[in-house]
């Protein structure tokens, strides 16, 4: 609980009180727009936002477990993707996106890329390419927006320090709302560093007033499908919203 307001000198050191982090979110639309009415009352959380962590369950539930889980990179039962083991950067996007409404955000999704399969709020089975990484990477992060943040957090932010950072600090948001003025949408992407098992990707996202902003965004193969790995403070991408242009991206969506 938050007893007073910080003075505009204070910077917060909670990554999601921090202006980079929420205005990144606006672009985002993943409707992480907090208002200091949610900060100083802490923005508690619903019913399910309190449900522990053992009970989220999920089509990615076993990757965690230390006997009968998965063979280390085994695919999860009925995922099936068409994976290439020398795939290289990307230089376009791909030829079969869909573009699927969630919660008021548009999200890319492809056959080829993924994902393939939709279990309730888990949207998953992604190739296991550059590519794969960077429908993930879109499709995860919106998702921290919606009602069932928890299971997706759960089952498709890879287990560790961050991802308890992160559930932590999100629980005390509560749920909001994506309307059509606030929501981001895709205008582009570039892979960065990438090994067969973690990838860097750069989201660029054209906000509703029309400026740029990007996350850059680390993803790992974990349990059979690409995941975000958090920063150790819980937040899931650094950010730029300053002097972004669209240059050196592949451009797509709102491009």
């Amino acid at each position: 609980m938050f007893t007073r307001r910080k003075s505009q000198a204070e910077e917060p050191k909670e990554f999601w009180k921090q202006r980079s982090w929420v205005s990144s979110a606006v672009f985002l639309g993943t409707a992480l727009v907090i208002g200091s009415v949610s900060l100083l009352t802490g923005g508690a959380g619903d019913e399910a936002d309190a449900a522990p962590p053992e009970a989220v369950k999920g089509p990615l539930s076993t990757d965690d477990a230390k006997d009968g889980g998965r063979a280390k990179g085994e695919r999860p039962e009925g995922c099936r993707t068409e994976d290439d083991e020398d795939a290289t950067r990307p230089t376009s996007a791909p030829k079969d996106v869909e573009w699927k409404n969630l919660d008021g955000v548009t999200v890319p999704t492809s056959p080829s890329a993924g994902p393939t399969r939709f279990s309730g709020p888990v949207w998953w089975c992604y190739a296991h390419t550059p590519m794969g990484a960077v429908m993930a990477a879109h499709g995860i992060l919106t998702h921290m927006s919606t009602a069932d943040w928890r299971t997706v957090a759960m089952q498709q932010l890879v287990a560790g320090e961050g991802r308890e950072a992160f559930i932590s600090q999100r629980s005390q948001l509560g749920q909001t709302q994506v309307t059509g003025e606030d929501a981001g949408v895709p205008s582009g992407f570039f892979v960065g560093s990438f090994t067969k098992d973690t990838t860097q990707v750069r989201l660029l996202i054209k906000g509703a007033s029309g400026g740029l902003g990007v996350a850059t965004v680390s993803m790992r193969w974990s349990g059979g499908d690409w995941k975000v790995k958090p920063h150790t403070d819980g937040s899931l991408f650094a950010t730029s919203d300053s002097g972004v242009n669209s240059n050196g991206f592949i451009k797509w969506g709102a491009a």
